[in-house]
């Protein structure tokens, strides 16, 4: 009942006054639809990283009365992230190959980068097969279960009568994060009636946001299912390309790329040849990269020369699985979606014309 009472004083209180966690003065913005393209992606990604190990932390330490459970789970990339770079630093900062034989301080070392490169290539993979989730379903029926917007939550107040200060917070969140309760509000009728279309419902529909709210809830079950799914086969396709012999190769350009030495007479020059072997070093490395990933992707799919047997295949069965399940559970929540507006088409209702709901 308090914070019911809160957020009706919130909404009535001008909010010119209200200022963010980190003093500056909000906009008179409500909660708003974000651009969908890469730039919205990183600023959510690294605003929700940033408050995952700055801000929420401290909240929760001090037993804030504005700690909510959006915080808590945004918390939960501090262990994952934290426990990626304990891995790194085990094998390739403390170096604790070598305590072995120099043959086997070499093989650890190079298990190490390996093993880095690995928990890098799991991050992207699964990134990339969200993307191969999301785009498809998105173009076959508009609907884009990763819609970004920014949602503005009016604290509860901190003090009494005129000296109460009652902070914005915005948080970075997606319009389906709910597949019951999405952000309708977000969205303008004009998005239903595309939705409508794409699907097959018809256009000019008298009331496309009820005709297309039950679709669009079971699109967002399944492709929320088939997104994390796909995602971990792809980024378990993504540890095993780390794990191929190619790479030693781009290790040894990276360890023995070159090193910019100054001679004694040197100057002003100093930059500019600092820049020149930076630019030289990138361009080497960059190609190194690129003939890596590629033999990678190839000793993956084929085998290396030493593996028999099932582990021939190993790699290839891997990828080939990856990609049959992401276009089997794609083309399920496609399909589904398809049905259930061909089912709804099947009705005797003309929804063209108005009708009484009772």
């Amino acid at each position: 009942m308090v914070r019911m009472i809160n957020w009706v004083q919130c909404s009535k209180v001008n909010l010119n006054t209200f200022k963010s966690r980190d003093g500056r003065k909000e906009s008179q913005d409500e909660s708003h639809l974000m651009d969908d393209n890469l730039a919205s992606t990183l600023k959510q990604g690294t605003q929700k990283t940033m408050s995952a190990f700055i801000d929420y932390p401290v909240k929760g330490l001090k037993g804030d009365v504005n700690s909510n459970f959006y915080e808590f789970l945004t918390m939960g990339t501090v262990p994952y992230l934290l426990g990626s770079a304990m891995f790194m630093l085990v094998f390739n900062v403390l170096n604790l190959g070598k305590f072995l034989g120099e043959k086997d301080a070499k093989a650890t070392s190079r298990l190490g980068k390996k093993m880095a490169l690995g928990v890098a290539l799991y991050g992207v993979f699964k990134s990339f097969a969200k993307g191969l989730v999301t785009k498809p379903i998105k173009l076959a029926t508009g609907v884009n279960i990763d819609m970004p917007y920014q949602n503005k939550v009016c604290n509860l107040p901190k003090g009494t009568g005129e000296d109460a200060k009652i902070e914005v917070q915005w948080q970075q969140r997606k319009v389906f994060d709910s597949k019951e309760f999405f952000r309708k509000d977000l969205l303008k009728r004009e998005y239903y009636d595309k939705v409508a279309k794409k699907l097959g419902l018809g256009e000019n529909l008298n009331d496309s946001i009820s005709e297309t709210t039950p679709i669009i809830q079971s699109i967002v079950a399944t492709s929320n299912a088939a997104k994390i799914i796909s995602s971990y086969c792809w980024a378990a396709v993504g540890v095993a390309l780390a794990m191929q012999n190619p790479w030693d190769n781009f290790f040894d350009a990276v360890s023995s790329r070159k090193r910019y030495m100054p001679n004694a007479d040197e100057n002003s020059s100093k930059i500019v040849g600092r820049l020149k072997n930076f630019m030289n070093n990138t361009c080497n490395l960059t190609k190194e990269f690129g003939k890596a990933s590629f033999n990678s992707a190839k000793e993956l799919w084929t085998g290396n020369s030493y593996s028999k047997g099932v582990m021939k295949h190993a790699g290839k069965t891997l990828v080939s699985l990856a990609s049959l399940v992401t276009v089997g559970l794609v083309g399920n929540s496609i399909i589904s979606a398809k049905n259930m507006a061909k089912n709804n088409n099947q009705k005797t209702i003309d929804k063209t014309k108005e009708s009484m709901v009772i």
